[in-house]
């Protein structure tokens, strides 16, 4: 399998990438296969150039009860769990990585999402006590809904059904005054 290349459709690389983790200690990342896209994909180390899509995998979940997204320009994390977060949230770390060896190869799917076959030495680290402080510090939409609430928020098909789903809830952000963000609605064509 050959290394992912850039696509021209893509917009340039960024200098560095994003990468979260509960792991403070990390000291070097290497490919790891448990989380790939497809099966042929092989081992990668993912990354994204935005911190705050990053600070939503500081939280070590799994896909029974969150949702994780970005629409219009706003990033979300839904939880079907609000004790379980509190309980499970030990913070973390962000780690700034040098983007040299990473590419986007999905970008239909996941256009910012940046893979590297190779490892990768991180630069910086920024430690948070918390992977709730680390979202809502940069700006990621924070819900805590009940179950009903959160399969509702899986089953909202389009970028239009999601929007009045989200803005119709109060978001953690809202409630602590902290980075507050409507989700704007897009009609077709303006994005």
């Amino acid at each position: 399998m050959s290394d992912p290349e850039i696509h021209p459709e893509q917009h340039e690389k960024p200098l560095f990438l994003y990468h979260a983790s509960p792991n403070r200690q990390i000291e070097r990342f290497e490919p790891r296969a448990e989380r790939v896209r497809r099966p042929d994909e092989g081992p990668r180390v993912f990354a994204t150039p935005e911190i705050a899509s990053a600070t939503k995998f500081m939280m070590d979940s799994d896909d029974s009860w969150v949702s994780l997204g970005q629409t219009n320009g706003v990033e979300f994390a839904v939880y079907g769990d609000r004790d379980k977060f509190l309980q499970l949230d030990q913070g973390g770390a962000v780690y700034v990585l040098p983007s040299e060896s990473f590419a986007v190869d999905q970008p239909d799917e996941h256009p910012d999402e940046w893979t590297s076959p190779k490892p990768v030495m991180p630069i910086e680290k920024i430690e948070y006590d918390s992977a709730l402080e680390a979202m809502l510090s940069n700006g990621v939409q924070v819900f805590f809904v009940d179950q009903a609430t959160l399969e509702k928020v899986r089953a909202a098909a389009g970028t239009e059904e999601i929007v009045e789903v989200l803005n119709n809830l109060e978001s953690e952000n809202k409630r602590l005054g902290r980075n507050v963000k409507i989700i704007p609605v897009v009609e077709n064509g303006d994005e």
